[in-house]
């Protein structure tokens, strides 16, 4: 007969029956529905919270404030987060992985070793990641809310600073790194603080996003704008490199 059958032990007695594995029970709908609405109300507290710490800082930001916000009970943050500062240490998590989500690609791209086998593929991979930065810090929607959060914690670290520093230092040491071959030089003080200055001519356009529009009588940065941009700040990188190249190099 088909089926499952049972087994003789060697005593004469039947061994018992082999039951099937259990599997996990099926969640119902309301629990998957239960958590779908918990992560989007994780999500809503994390988004709401970026833009008012951005605004008002730890010290100055109310759980009150970013629960009404986020549009959901005040409890909700005790619930999801613990408390205030775990809150914020997720708004850290969530701007450095936002960032790497959109440059994360271009990282691992411009660091392989094709990217450093000369000096003309340094500079070409450590121009690509200049455009990408620019792309993402200059036509990302929710850029302005990032960097508002990591200029606070510029100013005032907090242990989130350690969060956003690991994601900025990897971007970093990898320009660097290229920076380093395009110049035929080794890696030293000197060539980190070239990557800050390159990093630097980037970021300004997103700090002072008000005095650049306000200067240029623009009424945003949008593509023409962003172009035009990208091909100063190309510019003004390459005299960077040049300036730093040793003497008679190139010549």
């Amino acid at each position: 007969m088909a089926g499952l059958k049972s087994r003789s032990s060697t005593d004469g007695k039947p061994a018992p029956t082999k039951r099937p594995a259990r599997t996990a029970k099926a969640r119902s709908p309301y629990q998957r529905a239960q958590r779908d609405r918990g992560a989007d109300t994780r999500a809503q507290l994390i988004e709401a919270a970026l833009d008012v710490f951005g605004r008002l800082g730890f010290e100055g930001a109310s759980t009150r404030e970013i629960a009404k916000a986020a549009g959901v009970n005040l409890a909700a943050i005790a619930y999801h987060f613990g408390g205030k500062e775990a809150l914020y240490l997720a708004v850290a998590e969530h701007v450095a992985g936002s960032i790497a989500a959109r440059i994360g690609a271009t990282i691992v791209a411009v660091g392989a070793p094709t990217s450093i086998a000369d000096a003309g593929a340094a500079r070409d991979a450590l121009g690509r990641l200049i455009e990408t930065l620019i792309d993402v810090m200059l036509g990302a929607a929710e850029a302005q809310c990032w960097a508002r959060f990591i200029v606070r914690e510029q100013m005032q670290p907090t242990a989130a600073f350690d969060v956003i520093y690991r994601f900025m230092n990897g971007a970093a040491e990898v320009a660097t790194r290229l920076v380093a071959v395009a110049l035929g030089q080794a890696e030293a003080a000197e060539t980190r603080l070239r990557v800050i200055a390159m990093f630097g001519q980037v970021l300004i356009f997103r700090v002072a996003h008000a005095l650049v529009l306000r200067s240029m009588q623009w009424r945003e940065i949008g593509d023409t704008e962003r172009a035009m941009i990208r091909r100063i700040v190309l510019d003004q990188i390459d005299a960077i490199l040049t300036t730093g190249r040793s003497p008679g190099e190139g010549k």
